[in-house]
């Protein structure tokens, strides 16, 4: 597994909503972890922002038992859990054992070697921008909220997806347009819906009574994005998020099939009720 926090490896996610339902979604497809190079060095990264590496002995429901080197000597503490963003594990054998995958792996009959690379606010961005650029049959985005705006990397990202469609390639996003949605939420997204519209890209909307808040990215037929982050300025910048890349052929085609599902309930721009 690829684990990206600007180059990181494999993490343990915590308390954060978000990154606990990222780890159920990664656990349903069954995969095999794909390590990168990892320290030896477990590493903490924190809610205040802040990082240190030790050697994580013991895990309970509160606390992180943890060997950290001192200038004298090595101090065994505690790490309270709710101090902690998430954890990378030194070896992708300790993430296996301590996340108990083999075990999931068997339950779920798992065959689907997938490659997962998650991705912190900035590093999601980036990681976009080089899957649309990249690109070569379908860019299909089920998004809450989208707007172009200022932000260069979402510029980037759109300027890419218009281009890509301008040229003949599969561009679709589906969106929100109900009454949960706040109004200044939902002109700002048709706004931009038209101007994506005028280039080509398929926009849809939802507005049934359930509120699509699901923020997927499927690019060609094996790179899935999923996770908490709206595709806006704000979602690979300012705020605090978490995401995936899934690079799986047969875990793509179950998000195909959800995506088609959901297309099949929405409506174009010129049928939308206000």
């Amino acid at each position: 597994m690829k684990i990206n926090r600007r180059k990181s490896s494999c993490a343990k996610v915590l308390e954060a909503t978000p990154c606990r339902l990222i780890w159920a979604a990664t656990l349903l497809t069954g995969f095999c972890l794909v390590p990168a190079a990892f320290a030896q060095l477990d590493t903490f990264y924190l809610r205040d922002g802040s990082s240190f590496t030790g050697n994580i002995v013991a895990e309970t429901a509160d606390a992180y038992r943890t060997l950290v080197q001192t200038p004298t000597a090595p101090m065994m503490t505690n790490v309270p859990v709710r101090a902690v963003r998430y954890v990378v594990y030194g070896s992708p054998q300790k993430a296996r054992a301590n996340l108990d995958l083999e075990r999931v792996a068997r339950a779920l009959h798992a065959n689907d070697n997938a490659s997962i690379m998650f991705l912190p606010t900035e590093a999601f961005g980036k990681a976009v921008q080089d899957a649309v650029q990249s690109a070569r049959s379908r860019i299909w985005i089920l998004a809450y909220y989208i707007s172009g705006g200022s932000h260069e990397t979402i510029q980037a990202i759109y300027d890419t997806v218009r281009q890509k469609a301008r040229a003949g390639l599969d561009a679709l996003v589906i969106s929100e347009f109900g009454k949960g949605t706040p109004m200044p939420i939902r002109n700002a997204t048709l706004n931009y819906a038209n101007t994506l519209d005028e280039d080509g890209v398929t926009v849809r909307f939802i507005q049934e009574y359930r509120t699509l808040h699901k923020k997927v990215i499927l690019v060609d037929h094996d790179k899935t994005f999923l996770g908490s982050a709206n595709l806006t300025g704000m979602g690979v910048s300012y705020s605090d998020e978490f995401n995936v890349l899934i690079q799986s052929e047969p875990f793509a085609r179950s998000v195909e099939a959800d995506i088609r599902g959901i297309q099949q309930k929405s409506k174009p721009i010129n049928e939308l009720g206000y």
